[in-house]
């Protein structure tokens, strides 16, 4: 099922989430010529840059906070976060307030943090699901973590847009959960520099 052939409350929640992103993200933006502005205002990192094979796992654990923390691990010594332990402590912290299980097999937890050095994102993956107090009450088959420091806040933003903007569509997801290879998934991160 495709994200815009679901459920009222089910489409209710993702748009939500999706209208604070593009809320903060485009705030301003409406102007003649606003897509010509941001598209020239520099050079645009693919989606992919933004993560790494090393970033990609099969999650084991079977609780969405065992598996929060197992998919920010693999930022472990990789120069992205300086403590891991204070990643781990805000991602949970968000959870608490709100799941950030979007429904439709998806989740996003998300932090920005002084700790963090480089904004990345991992993906975690398990075909049998986890138990996620999603909106819609199913398992989570796809993880994305995303990990920002305070100051990033505007690019923050953005790169959770386009991750949705890539993972809305229900084809792409089965493929990312499917895959055989880290390379092939990035490959599907590439995708949206030519939306």
């Amino acid at each position: 099922m495709d994200f815009f052939c679901c459920g009222i409350e089910q489409a209710a929640g993702f748009f939500y989430f999706s209208f604070k992103i593009w809320r903060y993200t485009y705030q301003g933006c409406f102007t003649p010529g606003w897509k010509l502005q941001r598209r020239t205002a520099g050079a645009m990192k693919q989606l992919k840059d933004y993560t790494s094979e090393k970033y990609i796992r099969k999650i084991r654990a079977k609780n969405k906070y065992k598996a929060i923390e197992e998919l920010a691990r693999v930022f472990s010594e990789t120069g992205v976060c300086d403590n891991i332990d204070e990643l781990i402590g805000a991602l949970i912290e968000r959870e608490k307030i709100m799941s950030t299980g979007i429904g439709f097999g998806l989740a996003i937890p998300h932090a920005k943090i002084k700790s963090v050095n480089e904004i990345s994102f991992a993906i975690g993956i398990s075909k049998n699901g986890i138990e996620y107090d999603s909106i819609d009450g199913k398992p989570v088959n796809l993880i994305i973590l995303v990990a920002a420091g305070e100051r990033q806040h505007k690019e923050y933003l953005k790169l959770l847009s386009r991750i949705m903007s890539i993972l809305k569509d229900e084809a792409v997801r089965e493929k990312v959960i499917n895959f055989g290879s880290a390379n092939e998934i990035l490959r599907t991160f590439a995708l949206d520099m030519e939306q």
